[in-house]
């Protein structure tokens, strides 16, 4: 057991590593009344093409994959996932997205016995031809909900404009043909090549005794047997640098016109702090460009071209990142043009005059970011699987330069590798 305190933050991290390879993380938090407690495993949406550890075969599953397996985890022999969580007072969810496979809980009593069953229930998996079925008329059900929601349906029709290859483009659900086509051995076959313990990390948060907690894993993880572990092989096509296409336009039943605008930004080889940095200096950059506060969105604003539904940000992993901008707008050409116009002339006095404010914003965010459970192992896991600690994003944003912003600001709204994607209404 390893434990990190951070005087900056008065925060403690404690760190472990069962003998099976699971990854455990403590956040304790004194005199708090709720615990959180978060499962996830390092399998998502985009690991749909991967070398199987067990024999060195190409596998290359059904879109959705991931995401039904994690529906299909909840499916007990003898009685509901959930009511077992209600039983103990805790709150239990799950979700998928295009790295991870997170399975959690919130509870204010009863937190050990909710913890064993979130780990019980993830290590043991139950795949038949009947619960199966079941399952893909419910998730099939779940796609067409999701093909009704404007918002929804252009955020991947932008990525699909975006992206030629990378799966990244692939809705994180699936389509209702893929997820028709997936069997109990498929999901086996997934299950056996990334749910294991060493593929797996757990963060908890709350007022508990860390050692008590590593103990009671321990002795849980003692009595079961896991093969050796081999981290699969993911397959990613390489991405062309250009867009896909330029602009997908679609007709739907609804009030006001759906507009989202995203820059490719070409990945590079880049050390995981050069790339958490990056997205911080970008994200630093939209906000004084089109942030709430700045003098575009007021503008536009009260123009009634955009209203506060409108929204931007960046997004960057290893292979793959892009520039985020999307609203409902009465006006939606114009609210195209005026962006685009707004994104091309950038106006360096106002990054010049913004920046140590805006930035003072993210440093708040950061700290606050320890009072929000969710929020706090949703990023730390993002961060660590760069194999970056979470502490170490107070240095990063504090060594971001005003340089820095006016460089990108002059090259990361290319033209080029732009993509629009427009839902307008059917009348």
């Amino acid at each position: 057991m390893e434990s990190i305190y951070n005087k900056n933050m008065d925060e403690r991290l404690v760190k472990a590593k069962l003998d099976n390879g699971l990854n455990i993380y403590i956040f304790p938090k004194k005199d708090y009344v709720k615990q959180y407690a978060m499962l996830s495993v390092d399998f998502g949406s985009n690991d749909i093409d991967f070398i199987d550890v067990k024999n060195g075969r190409r596998r290359n599953m059904p879109l959705g994959i991931a995401h039904f397996l994690e529906h299909q985890l909840f499916e007990d022999k003898e009685e509901s996932i959930f009511d077992k969580f209600a039983d103990l007072g805790a709150s239990a969810n799950a979700y998928t997205n295009f790295d991870s496979t997170n399975y959690l809980f919130s509870s204010s009593s009863n937190f050990e016995d909710s913890l064993i069953n979130l780990i019980e229930f993830v290590e043991d998996p139950y795949f038949s031809d009947e619960n199966v079925k079941k399952e893909k008329g419910i998730i099939v059900q779940e796609i067409k909900m999701y093909q009704d929601n404007p918002y929804w349906k252009s955020y991947f029709n932008l990525l699909s404009a975006l992206y030629s290859k990378h799966p990244v483009k692939n809705e994180i659900a699936g389509t209702e043909e893929s997820v028709m086509s997936i069997t109990p051995e498929d999901l086996y076959i997934c299950y056996y090549n990334f749910y294991l313990p060493s593929n797996m990390d757990l963060i908890l948060i709350g007022d508990l005794d860390p050692q008590r907690i590593i103990n009671l894993i321990r002795e849980n993880q003692a009595k079961k047997h896991f093969p050796h572990f081999k981290n699969p092989v993911r397959i990613i096509e390489e991405e062309p640098e250009n867009v896909a296409k330029k602009l997908v336009e679609e007709k739907m039943n609804i009030s006001r016109p759906m507009v989202q605008i995203a820059f490719k930004d070409p990945v590079q080889s880049e050390e995981p702090a050069q790339i958490i940095k990056k997205e911080y200096i970008v994200n630093l950059l939209l906000d004084i460009v089109f942030g709430n506060s700045s003098k575009n969105y007021n503008e536009l604003y009260d123009q009634g071209i955009i209203d506060n539904s409108f929204s931007c940000s960046y997004h960057k992993k290893p292979d793959y990142a892009y520039v985020h901008l999307h609203g409902e707008s009465n006006k939606p050409d114009q609210m195209r043009e005026k962006v685009k116009e707004k994104l091309v002339d950038i106006d360096h006095d106002e990054i010049k005059e913004n920046f140590q404010r805006i930035k003072r914003k993210y440093q708040g965010s950061f700290i606050r970011l320890f009072n929000n459970f969710n929020n706090l192992a949703s990023e730390f896991i993002n961060y660590r699987r760069l194999g970056i600690d979470i502490f170490e994003l107070a240095t990063i944003i504090e060594d971001i330069k005003l340089e820095e912003l006016l460089a990108y600001s002059d090259k990361i709204f290319n033209k080029d590798f732009m993509v629009e994607s427009i839902i307008l209404n059917e009348d």
